[in-house]
């Protein structure tokens, strides 16, 4: 098995601003932001793509692979509203995370939310006291989703006018 530093090498890294909130992916001219559209972000990322979903309730999410954050593989998805990005979720593959039936464990769980914690924190400057941070771009969180069971972590970006 190859070492987790080789197998990153192949990953995207995921730079967050904490000036705005955007988030840039490796070396990639468009960023993700309030401005970007669900159509720019199909054509920017069509090489992350992982998946397409629309809910039919006006929102749509696409998913995107092959990232890395703080040092983990990672992956995000962009949720937009109409054309509109309103929030990003991430989530992290932590090295010898358990399992049970295929499922996270408490403890797995545990884990990334607080390594989220740590990263989001560190790159945004600012802890996320509680697991959440307000900012003027919006806000960012990560704690445990108890409804779904799993760590939650992402940025809501503030509704533009």
């Amino acid at each position: 098995m190859p070492s987790t530093s080789k197998r990153l090498a192949s990953f995207v890294p995921m730079n967050l601003n904490p000036v705005n909130g955007s988030i840039q992916l490796g070396n990639l001219p468009n960023l993700i932001c309030p401005t970007l559209s669900l159509d720019e972000a199909r054509i920017a990322f069509a090489t992350l793509m992982h998946g397409e979903r629309d809910v039919g309730t006006g929102y749509h999410w696409l998913s995107l692979h092959r990232l890395s954050l703080g040092g983990a593989p990672a992956g995000i998805s962009l949720c937009f509203h109409g054309q509109q990005l309103d929030m990003v979720t991430m989530g992290v593959d932590l090295p010898g995370a358990a399992l049970e039936d295929g499922w996270p464990t408490q403890a797995a769980i545990d884990a990334e939310v607080a390594f989220m914690r740590r990263t989001l924190g560190a790159a945004l400057r600012r802890k996320l006291a509680g697991g959440h941070a307000r900012f003027d771009w919006g806000e960012a969180w990560a704690r445990f989703d108890p409804k779904g069971f799993m760590a939650s972590s992402g940025i809501r970006y503030a509704p533009r006018t």
